[in-house]
């Protein structure tokens, strides 16, 4: 990605954080290290090099605040960079799971009202399915409290990778996947959200299934946008492993609940090559870099090279990368030319 080239700056330090709770919102928040711990960074002339940094980062939800920009992760990890995204540091767990849960996958964070939202998946235990919770707190970096209880799941196949979406009129829907293990259907579903954004208001629509041969048995990690009258749902397909062939597709329609599969791009957007294995889960956000206001997709992928520039002999942990998201005459976006950039 051609972006003017800024200095790296050392990471700075976190300040420690404070527990807060009460009610029926048990608080889960871990004192975060008091000196934040550096994560590697590449360099790559006059662009953002890809991977952003050497911390693992699997299925980003991003936050922008100006020049300082957060990752939230699997694992419930929290990043931040100071220097728009040139320097990261890990802030450890935003939020400690109760004793026993596992599998904590796919936090997004926004801001709604005077608080910050938190949606993820968990497991009670393993074997059981996964549920869709949220936490809550007026600080990104501190205070997360964690609602106990479920803001979505079902007695018999898993829901997981939450995203939120407002409407153009403010109306909020939240957007997931049906995971039916077992079984080959894996669908995405949307359904109405509370204006606070903490309680699932009306029935589930199912928006998209499994149609085309590249996305394998599963669609998955949605994130959608409204752009010009149509409604674009971003998502990736096939398997997120190393060799699954996990890419980014996308599809649009006329309202955020509608027939998605109908309006699939027939290809992906957004795939892997012999430099990047499996770019998918993405995250559709605008950064300002340079004086400019650019629309970024932000997804993990696996490096097959390392940061001097070594072949792997087998490919490592799933890491953060950004592209310019662009857009064609037809109204399609798309991305580099098809694969990460450098």
């Amino acid at each position: 990605m051609r972006l003017p080239r800024l200095v790296i700056r050392a990471a700075a330090t976190a300040a420690a954080l404070v527990l807060a709770g009460s009610g029926s919102v048990v608080a889960t928040m871990p004192a975060f290290a008091a000196t934040a711990v550096p994560c590697a960074s590449r360099v790559g002339p006059g662009e953002y090099p890809n991977p952003l940094h050497e911390c693992p980062a699997a299925d980003p939800g991003i936050v922008v605040r100006g020049n300082t920009w957060y990752a939230f992760t699997t694992g419930l990890k929290e990043y931040r960079s100071r220097d728009a995204g040139h320097s990261w540091e890990d802030l450890g767990r935003f939020v400690e799971p109760p004793a026993g849960y596992v599998d904590f996958w796919a936090p997004e964070v926004y801001q709604i009202g005077d608080q910050w939202v938190a949606y993820f998946n968990m497991r009670t235990a393993p074997g059981q399915f996964n549920k869709i919770y949220v936490a809550t707190s007026d600080n990104l970096e501190k205070g997360w409290q964690l609602n106990p209880t479920p803001l979505a799941g079902m007695p018999d196949y898993s829901m997981i990778d939450a995203t939120m979406f407002q409407d153009v009129d403010g109306a909020r829907y939240l957007i997931w996947k049906d995971d039916l293990q077992g079984t080959l259907t894996k669908r995405i579903s949307i359904g109405r959200l509370s204006p606070d954004g903490l309680t699932r208001v009306g029935p589930a629509t199912e928006i998209m299934h499994v149609t085309l041969p590249w996305e394998g048995n599963s669609v998955e990690g949605p994130s959608m946008l409204y752009r010009d009258g149509s409604y674009y749902l971003f998502y990736s397909g096939n398997l997120y492993t190393w060799n699954g062939n996990y890419a980014v597709g996308v599809a649009r329609a006329t309202s955020p609940m509608g027939n998605f599969d109908a309006g699939k791009h027939p290809t992906p957007i957004l795939r892997g090559d012999d430099r990047v294995a499996s770019p998918g889960h993405q995250f559709i956000t605008d950064v300002r870099i340079g004086g400019q206001q650019r629309q970024m997709i932000f997804y993990h992928g696996y490096p097959w090279y390392d940061a001097d520039g070594n072949h792997l002999p087998s490919v490592q942990t799933r890491k953060l990368m950004m592209d310019e998201l662009h857009w064609d005459a037809e109204g399609w976006p798309w991305v580099n030319d098809g694969t990460p950039s450098d």
